[in-house]
């Protein structure tokens, strides 16, 4: 190896031992805070939710939300004017049911509810902070929809968890 390799090694490795006590803080690239308006059956009510950004995989992790399932991950897609998430709700309606008898049979049965909540589909823009988003069900029909301003928090403005 030529001096300036070892070199460039050398800086390299440093770089990374003086960084690695700060890896796990770095998990997530953007802090994002919201508030807003929800309305379901015409009816509005006070919103907000708080997301966790992480660019290298790109997902957005709920922190926090009155209206949004808290602790769900969901897959966004960056472009240059949004982040543009969507959330699949797991299928529920479907139920096992065991028949006693000679046979032993299992039947499934299956349940749909059009109305239950399917896929939350939700849209920040990042050069004002809209966050527009529509609560559907299993025919596309929309259920709810709600409207927020958001702004970006740095990692020192949340602050160190307590507990």
């Amino acid at each position: 190896m030529n001096h300036r390799c070892r070199a460039a090694c050398a800086t390299a490795l440093l770089a990374l031992c003086s960084g690695s006590g700060n890896l796990q803080a770095q998990e997530f690239s953007r802090y994002i805070s919201c508030s807003g308006s929800f309305v379901a059956d015409g009816k509005p009510r006070d919103a907000n939710a708080d997301f966790a950004l992480r660019f290298n995989s790109r997902s957005a992790l709920i922190q926090n939300s009155n209206v949004l399932p808290v602790g769900e991950t969901l897959q966004y897609v960056p472009t240059p004017a949004n982040y543009s998430m969507t959330y699949l709700l797991r299928p529920r309606g479907t139920q096992v049911i065991a028949v006693p008898g000679w046979f032993r049979n299992t039947i499934l049965a299956f349940y749909p509810n059009l109305q239950r909540l399917n896929q939350i589909r939700l849209s920040i823009n990042r050069q004002t902070g809209q966050l527009q988003g529509k609560m559907l069900n299993q025919e596309d029909e929309l259920l709810a929809s709600f409207s927020m301003q958001c702004q970006s928090q740095s990692e020192e403005q949340i602050g160190a968890p307590k507990f």
